[in-house]
């Protein structure tokens, strides 16, 4: 799949979403939010697209993703469902892969130090302390595949899944799932 049908795909989800929230709720402001969050990261590979940066495009629409299916995993929202496969993203003949090896090594090192900089601060027993746990699950199974695919020399599905991941921890931290107790500055959200 070409980044374009991605990106297409993406922005074609969004205008899907059914919020499941009702309105002036505090989950129905958390849901605008995220659904604000996902816009910005799309506009951003936009711009990025338009400036021919590949690589920052690419890593806008997996995050963005990221958020998509965390939000819709919390039952904020529903949308179709859309599997994926970084292995499967073709980029453009010409891009710069130096750019690509630097952006994905900041990834894995970020992503590894966002994980633990996080803990689940809800009861135990609660369905929301699942979904915490879950997210944190999806985050370290995408840190995995992202460093694997790293050590294979394969950047574009590497950077992919680490992108991804960070959203879904993104997303956790920005519901209140999860609580931030080192390094701020690696979330999206104040601390």
């Amino acid at each position: 799949m070409n980044l374009e049908t991605y990106s297409d795909i993406l922005k074609s989800l969004v205008h899907q979403i059914s919020i499941c929230c009702v309105k002036n709720t505090p989950y129905y402001h958390l849901t605008t939010e995220i659904i604000q969050m996902i816009e910005s990261y799309l506009d951003d590979s936009v711009f990025f697209y338009k400036n021919k940066d590949i690589v920052n495009y690419y890593a806008s629409l997996a995050y963005a993703h990221g958020w998509i299916c965390a939000g819709s995993y919390l039952g904020l929202y529903s949308i179709p469902f859309f599997p994926i496969s970084w292995r499967n993203i073709e980029f453009p003949k010409e891009y710069d892969k130096t750019h690509l090896n630097e952006k994905t090594e900041r990834y894995l090192s970020m992503l590894s130090c966002a994980i633990p900089s996080v803990s689940n601060c809800l009861m135990i027993g609660s369905p929301l302390s699942k979904a915490s746990d879950h997210c944190l699950y999806i985050a370290k199974l995408n840190l995995e595949k992202g460093e694997f695919l790293y050590k294979q020399d394969s950047n574009i599905p590497a950077l992919g899944y680490l992108c991804y991941g960070y959203g879904w921890l993104d997303t956790a931290v920005r519901s209140g799932l999860l609580h931030v107790i080192q390094r701020p500055d690696l979330f999206t959200t104040e601390c």
